[in-house]
């Protein structure tokens, strides 16, 4: 499935609307420890670059890699 993305990941990577950095503060604030974050389905990883400043450390786990 990765693959039919290939050819498009520049165009979307350049296009796909960011997420607020207040969101992760907001998702962190609610949460005793910042050791360790688990971003489930990274796709393209975009929220795991901003919420990888929020943690100790960052795991990332796709089903299309």
């Amino acid at each position: 499935m990765a693959e039919l993305f290939v050819n498009q990941a520049k165009q979307y990577a350049e296009t796909r609307p960011s997420y607020p950095q207040e969101l992760f503060q907001f998702i962190a604030s609610k949460t005793p420890a910042h050791d360790l974050v688990w971003d489930v389905g990274t796709g393209s990883g975009q929220a795991a670059r901003s919420v990888s400043s929020l943690a100790l450390l960052c795991l990332l786990s796709s089903s299309s890699t």
